[in-house]
């Protein structure tokens, strides 16, 4: 059978014997190479012997919106939830997908996936985990009276079925490139005990450190995991959140050593305190995140494709990367350039040229001929990089004969009505890291709560996506994924404008054995240790 298109951990060799004819891979665990810190993993020759205790401090910038990684939507939880909750698989300092709660996997089939599980394993509250854990997390998922978000990232899961206390099954309905770069990202895989209550307020988890305490506006704390199950692991007694709502206090915090690490949104920010000291370390993330606006397209006007694709002409898109980015990113289409078929900025897009005349005639030709007020356009008012750019995209579209009216709004209410679909004409959402493409274009398939939400509704689009998701030949998938980005751009769906790393990641040298990944969460504090 042929392996996954996307990089897995090979067994150890002395394994191979063990491997069945029909198994796709076996991740096996060897208990003293997981114990090795990245920069041994890596191979340098000078690491140093890690050392326990101490607290790490963390400048944030938003607080956590719910911890039951079921059910929440925000993006500023997934920093919390990575530290508190464990899956089956995780991504390693590489990015290549490893086994964690599940010690090994066989594949009978292409629908079929049998996983193996650490035994000795305990649940923050001393519960013993289980395959009924396993089971219970993607029953919840999959039921749609739970609400989840990620019931789409999983459509393709039929059953889960305990085998033994460990041994568990998934049975999917389709083939799924998607299946197990979801297991391995947090909170898409995470696992939640049976049983437990308030996981919102009160998380429980098998992860490396415990939820101790929440004030809300103030600090987030957490405590070693004295059963955490990887040995050695964390070398950190504590890890407190102390946030921060603006770059300048954050930045100002970092100097003065009130923190330890923080990241940063603003490419010129970072690089301008990453030149204030030689014991600051810094590392971009990975081109991921986009910054789109999202159309209502239930009613007028914007169930008109005509007045979707003057507001696309509308868009210098260049002109706000180069002014809010300093051209740290490129131009955006719906897929990152860092996922499978991502537009990299190059190339012709439908109705990406701008040309204010063109929109001005295709206003007019959808009875327009005077310009077009399309009320409030909705931003997070907590990301001045995402208000910076709205402004710019208001100033762009007026030129054309297009009015709005920004409307900065909290982030908790917005993710609210982007949700659930109670937003009137225009709403800018960005989107960050996800662990497959086919997590981004679940987004506009009209059965996502977010696709009913702006009215999506096109059967030739869904079959696109559902197909590229079951592609497993990485050729084939990226350019199925180039046509579904062209076809969104024709209709203009959603106008993207740039994409660009999520965060910069800065902190003291004194933090060791840190690794800044991709996902854009700090999942390896656990292997972080202090020497002060």
């Amino acid at each position: 059978m042929k392996a996954p298109s996307f990089p897995m951990i090979a067994p150890e060799p002395e394994m191979a014997e063990e491997l069945s004819r029909r198994s796709l891979l076996r991740l096996v665990l060897a208990s003293s190479a997981m114990a090795l810190s990245p920069a041994i993993m890596a191979g340098d020759a000078a690491a140093e012997t890690p050392v326990s205790g101490g607290t790490l401090t963390i400048g944030a910038d938003a607080d956590p919106i719910g911890l039951d990684p079921v059910t929440l939507t925000a993006f500023s939880s997934y920093d919390f939830t990575s530290l508190i909750y464990t899956g089956l698989l995780r991504w390693s300092a590489q990015m290549k997908i490893e086994p964690d709660l599940a010690l090994s996997y066989d594949q009978p089939d292409p629908k079929t996936y049998v996983f193996r599980l650490r035994q000795g394993v305990k649940f923050h509250n001393g519960q013993d985990f289980t395959a009924n854990d396993v089971k219970h997390t993607f029953d919840r998922i999959l039921n749609p009276a739970s609400g989840s978000r990620l019931r789409a990232f999983y459509s393709s899961v039929d059953a889960v079925t305990v085998i033994d206390p460990y041994t568990v099954k998934f049975q999917l309905n389709a083939t799924d490139a998607a299946f197990l770069s979801n297991l391995a990202t947090s909170p898409n895989g995470a696992i939640v005990p049976a049983g437990v209550e308030n996981l919102n307020t009160q998380p429980v988890g098998t992860g490396p450190f415990v939820f101790e305490a929440y004030q809300p506006n103030l600090q987030f704390s957490l405590t070693a995991h004295a059963g955490y199950y990887e040995k050695g692991q964390p070398h950190l007694s504590r890890v407190v959140f102390k946030f921060y709502k603006d770059q300048a206090t954050l930045t100002s915090a970092l100097r003065s050593r009130a923190i330890d690490m923080t990241w940063l949104k603003d490419p010129k920010v970072a690089a301008a305190i990453a030149r204030t000291s030689p014991n600051l370390v810094s590392a971009p993330g990975q081109t991921s995140r986009t910054f789109p606006v999202w159309l209502n397209m239930k009613a007028k006007p914007l169930n008109d494709v005509r007045v979707r694709r003057a507001l696309s002409l509308a868009t210098d898109r260049k002109a706000c990367l180069d002014t809010i980015l300093g051209g740290s990113g490129k131009v955006g289409a719906m897929i990152p350039e860092s996922q499978v078929g991502g537009y990299d900025g190059t190339g012709d897009l439908p109705y990406y040229k701008h040309d204010p005349a063109a929109a001005k005639a295709l206003l007019a030709e959808a009875g327009y001929p005077e310009g077009i007020d399309l009320g409030n356009y909705i931003i997070v008012a907590a990301n001045p990089l995402d208000v910076a750019c709205a402004q710019i995209l208001q100033q762009q579209w007026q030129v054309a004969g297009i009015t709005v009216k920004l409307t900065p709004m909290e982030t908790a209410p917005l993710l609210t009505m982007w949700n659930t679909g109670r937003w009137p004409t225009l709403l800018s959402v960005a989107l960050s890291w996800t662990p497959d493409s086919d997590a981004t274009l679940q987004y506009i398939k009209s059965d996502s709560a977010t696709g009913k939400g702006t009215g999506s509704n096109d059967a030739e689009l869904d079959r696109m996506i559902l197909e590229a998701r079951a592609e497993l030949d990485l050729g084939r998938r990226a350019a199925k994924n180039m046509a579904i980005q062209r076809h969104i751009a024709d209709q203009a769906y959603i106008i993207q404008v740039y994409q660009y790393p999520l965060r910069w990641e800065i902190w003291w040298n004194y933090v060791k054995d840190y690794v800044p990944i991709a996902a854009n969460i700090r999942s390896f504090v656990r292997t972080a240790w202090l020497k002060k």
